[in-house]
C-alpha cells in the first residue's frame, strides 16, 4: 500500500498540491478530529460535576443555617459531634442518592434528543445510541461522591456548634 501511496506521489501527482492517503489514514485522522471535537463532552461533566458539589454545599448549609437550633436540641440531649457528622453525611449521601437516580432517566432523554433529533437537525446525520451500564453507575457515583464530599463542610460546622448559641437562635 505504502508503494502504490509513493508511486502516485512521486510520478503521477509530482507538481501538484494533491495529496494522497490510505483509507485506513484517512478514517484514523477523520476519527481523531471527530475525538478533538468532542472533547468539550469532558469539561461539561467536569463543570456539571462542579455544579452538583456547588448545589448541595449550598442545600447544605442552608439547611444547617435553618435548622440550627434543633441541631443545639439534639446536641443539648447528648448528641456527640461525631453522631452529628454521621447525620450529616447521611443527610448528603441520601441527597446524592436521589439525585443520581433521579438524574439517570433525565440524562438518557437529554443523550437520545441530542442523537436522534439535534444530529440530524445541525448536522444532518445521526449515530448509534449505546447505553453502557458501567455509564449510568458511574454518573449515579459520581452524584453520590460529590454530595459526601459536600458533606465535609457543613459536617465540620455542626462539630464546632456552641450548644448554647444554637438553642438560642431563632
Amino acid at each position: 500500500m505504502g508503494e502504490v501511496i509513493d508511486h502516485l506521489e512521486r510520478e503521477t501527482l509530482a507538481g501538484t498540491n494533491l495529496i494522497v492517503q490510505s483509507n485506513r489514514d484517512l478514517r484514523l485522522g477523520a476519527l481523531e478530529i471527530f475525538d478533538r471535537a468532542f472533547a468539550i463532552t469532558t469539561a461539561l461533566q467536569l463543570l456539571a460535576i462542579l455544579v452538583a458539589f456547588i448545589g448541595i454545599l449550598s442545600a447544605l448549609l442552608s439547611l444547617q443555617l435553618e435548622h440550627i437550633r434543633e441541631f443545639g436540641v439534639m446536641r443539648a440531649n447528648g448528641m456527640t459531634p461525631a453522631q452529628l457528622w454521621r447525620f450529616t453525611f447521611l443527610q448528603t449521601g441520601l441527597m446524592g442518592a436521589v439525585a443520581g437516580l433521579l438524574a439517570l432517566p433525565i440524562g438518557v432523554v437529554l443523550a437520545l434528543v441530542l442523537v436522534v433529533v439535534v444530529n440530524v437537525r445541525s448536522f444532518g446525520w445521526t449515530m448509534q445510541m449505546q447505553l453502557r451500564i458501567e455509564d449510568l453507575i458511574m454518573a449515579f457515583a459520581i452524584a453520590f461522591i460529590a454530595a459526601l464530599l459536600a458533606g465535609g463542610y457543613p459536617a465540620w460546622r455542626l462539630s464546632r456548634l456552641a450548644v448554647a448559641e444554637a438553642l438560642r437562635s431563632e
